[in-house]
């Protein structure tokens, strides 16, 4: 090889690890940063107790699995499927054992609620609490439904994970009845956002849903849904026709999943 072929080499060599060395560098300010944002919500200002239910050491399978999940959503900017997938390959400890499973829901919980009681509403959306509380949310859901023995993709199609992600979409969930009413049905202080759902409900004196076909808003009651999957919700016959050749994959998917016996 001739000296200046290998001197390329060596260059693209010493390149290829200080780019390295840098990546390293920034995933580990990254975790760092991540970790801080979700340990500020373990605990209420409030002057609720709720958040000393639960203590995670840095070492603990639970908090690299908060860590990812905020690193997932934050800095990767994966959506809430995407991010449980990938938590599901990373972190099969923390599924696949009772008690760490059980602390990730609850820790989920008392962070989804504190954002909700700390965070004032006009900043939910302008600082994008709104999709955290939502991605929490399905997490929440998804770890709740795995039984140990399903295949993750079975548990997102199932009607309870697939329909509790349609009711929390943000277009549709922009007073925040349903993100409120999740939380207030699952926080260990029942107190904390019972206030502030009832006043969403006076806000808002009908649930709110999209058109699977044309995303218009409606009403739920104005909607129908899809007789066979029972989740994709439709403003139409016509709307629920013209979406069948995209919707039937997804249908069989979640007819099958949610099939028993």
């Amino acid at each position: 090889m001739p000296p200046s072929s290998r001197k390329r080499n060596k260059g693209k060599e010493r390149k290829a690890k200080r780019e390295a060395k840098e990546e390293a560098k920034k995933e580990e300010s990254d975790r760092a940063d991540v970790n801080a944002f979700w340990r500020s919500f373990c605990i209420s200002n409030k002057g609720c107790n709720r958040g000393h239910a639960i203590l995670i050491r840095d070492d603990d399978p639970i908090s690299n699995f908060m860590d990812q999940f905020c690193l997932n959503f934050r800095v990767k900017e994966m959506t809430s499927s995407q991010n449980v997938r990938e938590l599901f390959k990373s972190h099969t400890q923390v599924w696949n054992n009772d008690t760490y499973r059980k602390s990730a829901i609850l820790l989920l919980v008392i962070i989804g609620t504190n954002m909700l009681v700390n965070v004032k509403e006009e900043n939910w959306d302008m600082e994008g609490y709104n999709n955290w509380l939502i991605c929490i949310a399905q997490a929440i859901v998804v770890l709740e439904q795995y039984n140990g023995a399903d295949d993750i993709d079975e548990v997102l199609n199932k009607q309870v994970v697939a329909s509790k992600g349609r009711d929390l979409d943000p277009i549709v969930s922009s007073e925040r009845r349903d993100v409120l009413k999740f939380f207030r049905k699952r926080t260990p202080c029942k107190k904390c956002v019972k206030k502030m759902h009832l006043e969403a409900r006076k806000k808002t004196s009908s649930k709110m849903g999209k058109c699977h076909n044309c995303e218009e808003v409606k009403e739920r009651v104005a909607l129908s849904v899809c007789g066979r999957c029972k989740i994709a919700h439709y403003c139409s016959r016509e709307c629920q026709i013209s979406a069948w050749p995209e919707h039937e994959r997804r249908c069989d998917e979640y007819v099958k999943a949610n099939r028993t016996g």
